[in-house]
């Protein structure tokens, strides 16, 4: 019989929070008789069905009634392939790792249909687990053997597993996978990851590699958005406007990002791609957004690109329609109403970095923060983002707390880390005892980690005085605006060790970025991501088709990775990294 406690647990746990214990793994006593019991069959098939309709606390009454049954060696393979989806479903990793464990110990007895699924369930597990190459090389293996709509499913997501793995780890993998089918794969992900590309050399790249591969299953079906590169190329438009201020007290602003856009144009027209007309236009010079569409209509231009100011990128939000195709350099604020169908919204949104320092904390296997924002409508935005973000993931927040500008952020922070606390206590105690007592002071101990949104002068401030109150062993994440975007080895020594995420402009410089800044009298300075964002304006504009198209899809560009939500609105994955002797570094594997 298959029987166990531990199982019951394990069914009463799915759905309901704080049940964290890990199950006793089931001694399994098989019958060594050959003949199929009805009974057990059926109950099997409803616990499948239930799982495919997403009835998981049904799946899980029906294995658990399952586990007081004798069962068949070939059930017992069905009843773990089973155990382990629904596991994968409600992410309960750990014990699908456990059922598929059971099944590697009986293997021998599962039918091929059975491997096939074992398969299947083992790379959701690695997906599941972020080990992505791992995952790409088991669906790779098992293509051959999976039925029409599988394969299909399971084609796309090689190639989406291999689009959340860096370029340069793609082309290593790839030499020392050479002449295999898995390498061309790895070739060919490469291709779709270099942000250095041009649209024209993107094209080129991947016709050259389905020459040389003919017979790959990517080159038969193209996956992702690689499928539809030609007709992006084809209907690009032929003339855009720019819409920026250029002058008045945005005018610096403006004139960065106007810079890296034609600094993306004419890298392309150097390269002898097909580049469009454009019209740079002043949007001081206009006395509303609407005059100055009617000023680009005149003129013949098919796409707007800007505005940049987020209350007319509001403004138009509200709108059903608009006069031309509009790739605003903005967020509106996100409401119930459709935004007009012909509006994309792009820019340096902090929420992004928000919610990717959440998704990176819990990685890295952290559960319960400690956050310090600054005052303000902004810090409460980027705040909103991460909690909805972390509580969505099951994260805790012990304590968070605004900051103002100040000198002296010891107050602050001694209150976060509880320390006052720890001193009263000692206070009063020492009056009880009405004698000299040695004393420590202590921070709180039930938090693992310190989300921080700062600027570079508040953080050389605020991470000495974390160390300072005991808290120095407390790993500390924080969003792009803690880099200056200058190395800067003296003053942010101070920072080092702290996580944060940045777009790769300032990570890995490129060509185009050092020939941004040689140009430039005084660098780009404190302008450098605006540059950036320039830059993939005027790339990501032929591109948005693609994103719309490919809801999963991404464009990889100077300011990150680059995707569409269903409002139209592109959000952003940076790169992460963390301060070593003064200087963003490379993280290692086991950072």
């Amino acid at each position: 019989m298959l029987k166990t406690g531990g199982l019951l647990l394990l069914a009463g746990c799915f759905g309901l929070s704080g049940c964290s214990t890990t199950p006793k793994q089931p001694e399994l006593q098989a019958t060594e008789q050959s003949t199929v019991i009805p009974a057990e069959q059926q109950q099997l098939a409803q616990a499948a069905n239930s799982i495919k309709n997403g009835e998981f606390r049904n799946a899980a009454l029906q294995l658990q009634l399952l586990a007081e049954r004798s069962l068949s060696y070939s059930d017992q393979v069905e009843y773990w392939l089973l155990q382990a989806e629904l596991n994968l479903a409600t992410a309960d990793i750990d014990n699908a790792e456990q059922a598929l464990q059971q099944v590697q110990n009986i293997q021998q007895f599962a039918t091929p249909e059975q491997e096939r699924h074992y398969s299947l369930l083992r790379a959701q597990l690695l997906e599941a687990q972020h080990q992505y190459l791992a995952a790409a090389r088991e669906r790779d293996f098992l293509a051959g053997i999976l039925s029409d709509t599988e394969r299909s499913q399971n084609h796309e997501q090689i190639w989406h597993n291999l689009m959340q793995l860096p370029e340069l780890d793609l082309l290593a993998w790839a030499e020392k996978s050479p002449d295999t089918q898995f390498g061309d794969w790895l070739q060919l992900a490469a291709i779709g990851k270099n942000a250095r590309l041009t649209l024209d050399e993107h094209l080129a790249e991947v016709e050259r590699w389905r020459q040389q591969n003919p017979g790959h299953p990517a080159a038969i079906t193209m996956p992702g958005s690689l499928a539809i590169l030609a007709d992006i190329a084809a209907s690009r438009p032929k003339q855009v406007a720019l819409l920026l201020p250029l002058s008045g007290p945005l005018a610096k602003t403006g004139q960065a990002v106007r810079d890296g856009f034609m600094a993306a144009y004419f890298e392309s027209l150097n390269k002898g791609s097909a580049i469009p007309l454009v019209n740079v236009y002043d949007t001081q010079a206009f006395s509303s957004i609407d005059s100055a569409y009617s000023a680009a209509q005149f003129e013949g231009n098919e796409w707007v690109i800007g505005p940049f100011n987020k209350k007319t990128v509001q403004t138009l939000q509200q709108r059903t329609e608009l006069p031309l195709p509009t790739l605003a350099l903005n967020y509106g604020e996100r409401n119930d109403n459709s935004p007009a169908s012909n509006l994309y919204q792009f820019g340096l949104a902090a929420e992004d970095e928000a919610v990717q320092i959440a998704n990176q904390a819990w990685q890295d296997g952290h559960r319960r923060a400690l956050v310090m924002m600054p005052k303000g409508n902004w810090g409460q935005r980027v705040y909103a983002a991460f909690e909805q973000r972390w509580t969505e993931l099951g994260g805790e927040i012990g304590e968070q707390r605004y900051y103002s500008n100040r000198k002296d952020y010891n107050p602050e922070i001694k209150a976060l880390l509880n320390v006052d606390d720890s001193q009263q206590r000692f206070n009063t105690m020492r009056k009880i005892l009405r004698e000299s007592t040695e004393f420590e002071p202590r921070r709180r101990q039930d938090v693992d980690w310190v989300f921080m949104v700062a600027l570079p002068k508040q953080a050389r401030q605020i991470k000495p005085t974390l160390e300072f109150n005991f808290a120095g062993d407390l790993p500390i994440y924080a969003t792009s605006h803690i880099y200056s975007g200058v190395v800067n080895q003296r003053k942010d020594r101070d920072l080092n060790g702290i996580r944060f995420c940045d777009a790769p402009w300032l990570l890995e410089k490129s060509d185009l970025h050092q020939t941004v800044e040689s140009t430039l009298e005084n660098g780009q300075g404190g302008y450098t991501r605006l540059y950036a964002m320039g830059v993939d304006a005027f790339r990501l504009l032929p591109r948005l088709k693609q994103l719309q198209a490919f809801p999963n899809s991404q464009v990889f560009g100077s300011t990150g990775a680059l995707s569409m939500d269903n409002s139209r609105r592109i959000h952003r994955q940076t790169q992460c990294t963390r301060f070593r002797s003064g200087k963003p570094a490379q993280l290692a594997a086991n950072d």
